[in-house]
Formats: structure tokens, sequence, C-alpha cells
């Protein structure tokens, strides 16, 4: 460790060197790294969004959301379901199993 710490202070030159290649792939580093502020997440939710103009949120709820709850159960790879009414539109959320396709399951609830 003395000869190296040695033969940097008689060579300063070396000490500049090693700080600009540091400094350049540092820098080229750097610019080549993907980032994003957001991290990509594979998605494992399915949204149905349902507009039913001048509709109370119990209209909402009998006339389409329990349909389309009904025809939910069947379907494999869906964890749980969560609907939301409101007027004139309701919400239901779909998480899928891990293990499972999204896209499949997106196929499934679409023919369901």
């Amino acid at each position: 460790m003395k000869a190296l710490l040695a033969y940097f202070i008689k060579y300063p030159i070396w000490t500049n060197v090693i700080k600009i290649f540091i400094a350049v792939f540092g820098i080229i580093t750097l610019l080549s790294i993907k980032s994003s502020f957001f991290p990509e997440l594979e998605r494992k939710t399915i949204f149905i969004q349902i507009i039913y103009p001048g509709a109370s949120p119990e209209e909402v709820e009998k006339g389409v959301v329990q349909k389309i709850e009904d025809n939910l159960k069947g379907i494999q790879g869906i964890e749980r379901y969560v609907s939301t009414s409101n007027e004139n539109f309701a919400i239901i959320t779909i998480e899928v199993y891990k293990s499972y396709d999204v896209d499949e399951v997106l196929q499934e609830v679409k023919n369901a």
C-alpha cells in the first residue's frame, strides 16, 4: 500500500488520469442507463367502465353491474373484483392472479 501511495505521489499525473477515466466512464454510463420517474410494472388489473346516462346508482348496479359480475364468476385467473356504482356510471376493477396472463384473462372477460 505504501508503494502505491509513493508511486502516485511521485507521478501525480496518473491520479488525474484516473479521475478523468472515472468521470468519462461515469458520464457514458449515466447517459446509457435506462431510467424513468415511474418504474414500468406489469399491470395485473383490468378496468371496466360503464356509462349509463340518466341512471341512479341503484339502476346502474341492478341493470348492468350485477349482470357483468355474474358473468365474471366463471372466468379462471380472476383473483377478485370490486365494483363501484355512481350516478350515470360504474367502474369494475378486476385483479388477475400473477400466474395468469392478463391478455388472456382480458379476452375471456370481453367474451363473457
